[in-house]
């Protein structure tokens, strides 16, 4: 059987390379595309999985209109011939996967994402989620008598990296430093995305980093995009120099730094709770709400969800908070997706 999995973030990075090394070992062949954004090659190959990219996203509607569409004919020669094809609700993917006749597994955990749910879940023969996402939020996307073809799992999709993670402290090492230094890990909000219907976090995101300087940590800042990263680069000018701001110029471990870090703090949701399953106190600034988050923080990961405008406040209560164990017995879902991508694909052949 050989599986098609489109990555478009560094998140689907990860769930394509956990499934493609488990599904290796039942068999299965897997053909791993993704896009030119983020860290996404970085991560494919951290885990040792090839990955083709093609194509970009785009920063207006039109632009990601155009580019979806232009990546879309470019896939289908790279993909050539699959089974069955699995993305993270991947617009580029579903219609290709549409088009040429073959089943699609959609994975989704973002209910708000209304413009990529309405284009892909309608097409999807398999729509698996967290149980964490109402029934009723996915099934305003579900035609009417195919109900039946939604999965819920009881845990997050993050479980499936987070649970096999294993520390090493090298990775950290290589940005420069030493056993013992107190750092927090500062990741920017995802302001492009088509969802993303918020003003610009700019202004909280460097007061932030400036108040967690003065109270004597290293910040390792991960921007998003071009005009973040030149945002820091203006502001820090000086503390990029002395090593107290850092920006990674090369590909290293999220997950790996979190580990090791006093706090992690995201714009968006991900990396905030993969951290807070290993026990790493996070907060998410996200201006809206997401129901992973609050599933998680049920489960009693140290994570705090806040609006922009408390992020301060908050990063004071997360000190107080400091580090937990590993938030165990959530279901990991890579067994429940290969199987129904086995499922699918015996079903397409008969």
């Amino acid at each position: 059987m050989l599986v098609w999995f489109d990555a478009l973030t560094a998140k689907q990075a990860r769930i394509a390379s956990v499934l493609a090394l488990e599904g290796e070992g039942r068999g299965y062949r897997f053909i791993v595309t993704c896009r030119k954004y983020d860290y996404v090659i970085n991560v494919l190959k951290m885990y040792g999985v090839n990955g083709y990219c093609e194509g970009e996203h785009g920063e207006d509607v039109r632009s990601k209109l155009v580019n979806g569409l232009s990546r879309s004919l470019k896939l289908i020669n790279v993909v050539d011939d699959f089974n069955v094809h699995i993305s993270l609700t991947s617009p580029d993917a579903f219609r290709v996967a549409f088009g040429l006749g073959k089943p699609s597994i959609a994975l989704t955990d973002t209910a708000h994402a209304f413009h990529v749910n309405k284009l892909t879940l309608p097409l999807a023969d398999r729509v698996i989620a967290p149980i964490a996402i109402p029934k009723r939020k996915l099934m305003a996307y579900i035609p009417h008598g195919e109900e039946g073809k939604v999965k819920f799992f009881n845990g997050v999709f993050e479980v499936m990296w987070v649970y096999r993670f294993k520390p090493n402290w090298s990775e950290v090492e290589q940005l420069g430093l030493r056993n013992g230094d107190k750092y927090v890990v500062f990741r920017f909000e995802e302001s492009k995305a088509a969802y993303y219907k918020y003003s610009e976090q700019s202004r909280i995101a460097v007061k932030a980093i400036r108040f967690l300087l003065k109270q004597g940590f290293k910040v390792i800042v991960f921007p998003r995009y071009d005009d973040q990263r030149e945002l820091v680069a203006s502001r820090f000018n000086r503390e990029l120099s002395n090593g107290n701001v850092i920006i990674p110029s090369k590909p290293v471990d999220g997950l790996q730094l979190a580990y090791f870090s006093s706090l992690v703090i995201t714009g968006g949701s991900t990396f905030a709770v993969e951290a807070a399953l290993l026990g790493v106190p996070s907060i998410s600034y996200f201006p809206s709400t997401y129901y992973t988050d609050k599933y998680v923080i049920k489960a009693g990961a140290p994570l705090i969800r806040v609006k922009p405008s408390r992020l301060i406040s908050s990063i004071r209560k997360a000190m107080e908070i400091g580090k937990v164990g590993l938030i165990k017995d959530l279901e990991d879902p890579t067994g429940l997706i290969l199987n129904e991508a086995d499922v699918l694909a015996n079903e397409h052949r008969g």
